[in-house]
């Protein structure tokens, strides 16, 4: 017997976003698991685009340790888990918002799963990095410029210095700190021509600021965000 897993990217928070392939595994699938910290886990937004798909009865959650000490004990009892279901021949699927690929728990996981014998069938989702640009008709980048996807930087020189080699700077995973984002703005050398930040992209609760113009008062607010900048 086959004993796989499918990763499934969820998009970043439309239901109507998630691919045609994502929708139809899941249908398949006999249970779904969903890994998250405890600041934001995602259960309440993963469950609600399962739900529109009629898929929201097989999620079953497992909260993802804060402290990196402690996840070696966790990836090992989920991985017990899931052989478990494997083993009485389930389809199995973990799932992610946006993209397992693009700082994502999901490669800890598997590289234990890999040792039980376990394969991977990966169904990519709709990264959310695609949010600002596509939010307020702007590209990227444009011919032969680069782009650099970073995770919360922690100096705004960081920002700054990546800017003199790539025209588009992607900022992810800023959790609950955006002071470093504003004293990049108030301290640049060159002011950037573009910089948007996207907060809960393709939801109800969704904000865009032009950060050239307006910045959020509460810079905690960028835990679920995305913010583009471009030289």
């Amino acid at each position: 017997m086959e004993r796989k897993i499918y990763a499934v990217g969820l998009g970043p928070g439309d239901y109507e976003m998630m691919t045609l392939k994502a929708k139809r595994v899941l249908e398949e699938s006999d249970i779904v698991f969903l890994s998250g910290g405890k600041v934001f886990n995602g259960y309440e937004e993963v469950k609600k685009i399962l739900d529109n798909i009629g898929c929201g009865d097989k999620l079953k959650f497992y909260e993802y340790p804060e402290n990196k000490g402690e996840r070696k004990a966790y990836i090992e009892h989920f991985t017990e888990e899931t052989v478990k279901y494997l083993e009485k021949g389930m389809k199995v699927s973990y799932v992610t918002m946006g993209d397992m690929t693009v700082y994502s728990s999901f490669p800890d996981i598997y590289r234990e799963l890999a040792c039980h014998n376990v394969i991977l069938e990966a169904v990519t989702g709709i990264s959310s990095f695609f949010a600002p640009a596509s939010l307020t008709g702007n590209s990227i980048v444009d011919w032969k410029d680069k782009a650099a996807i970073i995770p919360n930087p922690e100096d705004y020189k960081e920002i700054e210095n990546l800017l003199n080699t790539f025209t588009t700077v992607i900022i992810m995973k800023i959790a609950d700190n955006g002071e470093v984002l504003k004293t990049y703005l108030e301290k640049c050398a060159n002011k950037p021509s573009i910089a948007y930040a996207v907060f809960h992209a393709y939801t109800e609760k969704q904000k865009i600021y032009d950060l050239t113009k307006e910045f959020p008062d509460n810079t905690e607010e960028f835990f679920m965000s995305v913010v583009m900048i471009k030289k």
